[in-house]
């Protein structure tokens, strides 16, 4: 994993969970969590200067778009991220179908435990931040 992954992912756990607290409560469905905080990867990402592209469907798959992947100059991808309730074969699938420097997924699980136990689809490519806003 780049050193630079690593000093960023405390920052976008930050953004995220911020921005998640930030919806009103009456609002907080599964859906609209999710793609508040697939909106908020994006302009996190695109600050860094790289091209951001959200719901990319990698080629032959079909199962789970990958919600951000961030590509330099040379097309490269740089990031590549999934945000779902927990670690899903799709998501893990469709992030290992294609080459990236840096592929991540963000956990939303209110249920700790299950969202450990969905972790074992996990390989070592693809590194793993459970965000939790409420446990403050």
């Amino acid at each position: 994993m780049s050193e630079n992954l690593n000093s960023n992912l405390d920052l976008w756990k930050s953004e995220l969970e911020k921005a998640w607290i930030e919806i009103p409560k009456p609002f907080r469905s599964e859906r609209a969590v999710h793609t508040t905080l697939q909106c908020r990867l994006y302009w996190i990402i695109r600050e860094l200067g790289l091209r951001t592209v959200a719901d990319y469907m990698p080629p032959r798959i079909m199962d789970r778009p990958v919600d951000i992947i961030a590509a330099n100059d040379q097309n490269e991808i740089i990031y590549a991220v999934c945000v779902d309730t927990l670690v899903t074969l799709a998501a893990v699938k469709s992030l290992n179908s294609f080459a990236a420097v840096n592929k991540l997924i963000f956990t939303t699980g209110m249920l700790e435990k299950k969202v450990k136990e969905s972790t074992f689809f996990l390989n070592q490519e693809i590194k793993h931040v459970h965000l939790k806003p409420f446990d403050r």
